[in-house]
Formats: structure tokens, sequence, C-alpha cells
């Protein structure tokens, strides 16, 4: 099957975001490597980082022993630091308008994992797949601590999360998770990682947004994904797929700004089509998650985006020649 996602060695973070953590790391006392340090410094002015590099300077971090870093980097980092798509969730009306944009351009921050959200019977919850093999705890706690940080920028007041998920133990004292997530309930062990928000605080609107600047952040944005993805439309609707394997032909096509039909004639003139793409894509996702600690068919079977387990249980069969169960032991 041709391998689908971007190679590691071309996946890239946002030059602010790696240079806020450092500002950070220097407030907290944190002293980085010097070779390290030089290599930092060789990209000096770049607007985009190499992934591997910010894996080493979070390999860095882990060595320190200090299991509060990702949470204290989290509770620091502020909207501007995220380039772009930091103006673009300070320009959204609501929580939930900021998250759609969070889950389509994440990428422009970091190519390390995805985003996606999904309704809950206690109200919202944001979920994140990482790709990370090194530091995955202290990573994940900053990113959900920046999340819940920059949830009350975007509502322009102080909002708490219902519940965090966290799949790894817990790493740092339990006052600094609550510091971090405004005494939310913190879950450790936890199937996936997420972090949920209530009706209210989802749908919130308290200051006024500007249509124009929203919509001029948005053009932004989409030039910039356009640069960072892969040019022809085959391999954009890879990458999409990749990212949110639950879209439908319809949303697809809406995501591209194309019609449907084009979007199928381009698919036929490269030998492809949606369900060949979007096949691939689940059955490499879900190789790629299937041995990963408290990952369930039902899990996986929402993440992918199958109506029920059973949809998904049948599709997995066809793929591997066995049941999920029988999969993971062998």
């Amino acid at each position: 099957m041709k391998h689908l996602k971007r190679p590691l060695n071309k996946a890239s973070v946002t030059q602010s975001f790696t240079h806020a953590i450092v500002q950070q790391l220097a407030q907290l006392g944190v002293v980085l490597p010097c070779e390290l340090q030089q290599q930092l410094a060789q990209h000096h002015g770049q607007q985009r980082l190499p992934l591997a590099l910010q894996d080493a300077l979070w390999q860095s971090l882990e060595q320190q022993q200090r299991p509060e870093l990702g949470l204290q980097i989290g509770m620091a980092l502020q909207p501007q630091h995220f380039d772009t798509i930091g103006f673009l969730l300070l320009s959204s009306p609501s929580l939930g308008t900021a998250v759609e944009s969070l889950v389509s351009y994440s990428s422009l921050i970091g190519e390390g994992g995805t985003f996606s959200r999904a309704r809950t019977a206690q109200g919202w919850q944001i979920t994140y797949e990482d790709h990370f093999t090194v530091a995955v705890a202290l990573r994940i706690e900053a990113i959900f601590a920046s999340i819940a940080s920059g949830a009350c920028w975007v509502a322009g007041k102080a909002i708490a999360p219902l519940r965090v998920q966290l799949k790894h133990v817990r790493q740092a004292p339990i006052e600094v998770y609550q510091q971090a997530f405004a005494g939310a309930d913190v879950r450790f062990n936890a199937v996936r990682n997420a972090i949920s928000y209530s009706d209210a605080d989802w749908h919130y609107r308290q200051r006024e947004v500007s249509p124009a600047l929203q919509a001029q952040m948005l053009d932004l944005a989409n030039q910039q994904l356009a640069q960072l993805q892969p040019r022809s439309l085959v391999e954009r609707v890879e990458a999409l797929l990749q990212r949110q394997p639950w879209l439908t032909r319809t949303q697809l096509a809406a995501s591209l700004a194309v019609s449907e039909r084009t979007l199928a004639r381009h698919l036929t003139a490269a030998n492809t089509s949606f369900n060949k793409l979007s096949q691939q894509v689940k059955l490499q996702l879900a190789l790629q998650q299937v041995q990963r600690p408290g990952v369930t068919q039902a899990s996986l079977a929402d993440f992918l985006g199958y109506s029920d387990e059973q949809a998904f249980a049948k599709a997995f069969r066809r793929w591997t020649g066995q049941n999920f169960s029988n999969f993971r032991k062998s």
C-alpha cells in the first residue's frame, strides 16, 4: 500500500512555538545543552523548524526529571505564540468555532498529531491523537494545559474544563494539574487524551468579534496550509484524511473548495477514488493505533468515523483477515 503520511524528516513546527517554549524554560531556570542551543540557533529566522529538532528539545526536557514542566509550559503559552492560528482562534466568536479551526489548521503549529472534536452527553470533547515517540507525557500535558489556558482567552472570561483525560500515569503533584485545569476532574490511564467543556462554555459569546477579521485570518491560514501541504489535489485529499479520517466525500469536497464532481474527476485521473483513499488511510491509522495501550475497537471505530463498532469490525477483518482481539495478540 502506498505510504500516505508525510515523511517524518519533512514534518515541521512553527518557529514561534519553539521559541516560546525556550523562553519559558529560561524563566523556569532550565538550561538547555549547548549543542541543542546551537542547533536551534542555526534555524534562527526561519518560519518553521524540523519536528525532529523539537523532538530533541522535549527529550532534553524529559532528562531534566522535572515532570511538572509540561504543565508549566502549557499554562504560560499565549495565543500569539502560535502565529496565524493563534490570531485565528482569537478572532473566533466562540470556543466551539475556535476548536473547529484548531481541528482544521493545527498542522500550522506542528505536525506531531491531529485534533478532533465530538459531542458527548455532558457537552463537547476535544481529542488529540499524537504521533510522538519521545517525551510523550510532557508534550501531551503542555498541549492540554495550553488548550485550557487558550479557552479562557477565546471566551474572554475564566472557564474551566469539565474533565481532562490523559492516557499516561500521573507525572506531577495533583496540585499542579488542579492549577493547570482550574480544578477540573483529571483522570489518568484513560483510553484517549481529551478535554471536555460544557455546552454553555462551548457556545458562550461575550465579546464582539469582527467577521471581516475572522475571514481575513481564515484566508491567511488557508494560504499557509496550502504552502505546507502537498500540491496535487490527490495529495491534499490524503493529507486531509490523515488529519480527519471521518470526513465524508461531501465534507472533503467542501474542505477543498471544489465540487464533488470535480473531486471525483481528479481522483479518477489519478487512478483512484474517494472510497479507495479513505479505506487506505483508515487502514494505515488503524494499524498505527491498534497496539497502543488502552485503544479499543470502539475507540478506533469512533476515531475513524464508523457509524458503529460492528461496521469497523467488519472492515478490520476485511483488511487484516483477523478480528480486532486476535490481531492485538499476534
